[in-house]
């Protein structure tokens, strides 16, 4: 029951996430706050965590069909390493709009159109799915610097872009009021939530020797 209600959860996922996205790329409807058609939205790490989720996604299912079948015997470490980072990406732009972007821009606006699939649903089903319904393999501590890399190379990216094109139009996500010092330390915060986000996150994976 579980694994079948896990495989329902990365299909939906990967569906929602790719459907929103390819409305916003395409411009079908309106897709709320921080949203950009074309290749323009790829600036966002909502949209680059959330594709990143429906291709992991996508990888699981087929493992897990491959597996049922008896042509593998489980998941390769490389892929429990790509579903950790991307559930804790995914979560991450969970909670930074549930605590930062929302009360900035208004939670009306982070929760409309594609953004509710974006910031909310699909994040949920990738954690729920990380944490309780997948149990394919355990979390070993030492994954843990996979699941930070995602939003590292993020905030390179970021602050790389305002030194080198300067700030305007270039803090979209508005890090950088209080100047690049504020960029800095926005991520400087970001990343500590990432990393609290990626410990919690496998604490119920965790090998059966760190429970002793």
């Amino acid at each position: 029951m579980r694994r079948k209600l896990s495989i329902a959860a990365n299909l939906l996922a990967a569906a929602l996430a790719l459907t929103a996205w390819f409305n916003m790329t395409f411009s079908f409807g309106p897709h709320g706050a921080l949203s950009a058609a074309g290749l323009g939205a790829m600036k966002y790490f909502t949209v680059l965590s959330n594709l990143f989720q429906a291709g992991t996604s996508i990888a699981w299912v087929v493992m897990l069909a491959r597996q049922s079948r008896g042509r593998i015997s489980g998941p390769s470490r490389r892929l429990c390493r790509l579903k950790y980072a991307a559930a804790v990406a995914v979560g991450l732009t969970f909670f930074t709009v549930l605590l930062f972007l929302g009360p900035l821009y208004g939670y009306e606006s982070m929760y409309d159109h594609a953004n509710l699939w974006f910031h909310l649903v699909v994040p949920l089903l990738a954690m729920i799915d990380f944490a309780l319904l997948d149990r394919a393999a355990t979390v070993p501590l030492g994954d843990f610097r996979f699941a930070m890399l995602p939003m590292l190379a993020y905030a390179v990216y970021y602050i790389g872009n305002l030194l080198i094109n300067g700030m305007e139009d270039n803090d979209w996500y508005g890090f950088a009021r209080g100047g690049l010092r504020g960029a800095i330390l926005a991520f400087v915060i970001i990343l500590a939530g990432n990393a609290i986000l990626a410990l919690l996150l496998r604490l119920p994976r965790r090998p059966k020797k760190e429970k002793r």
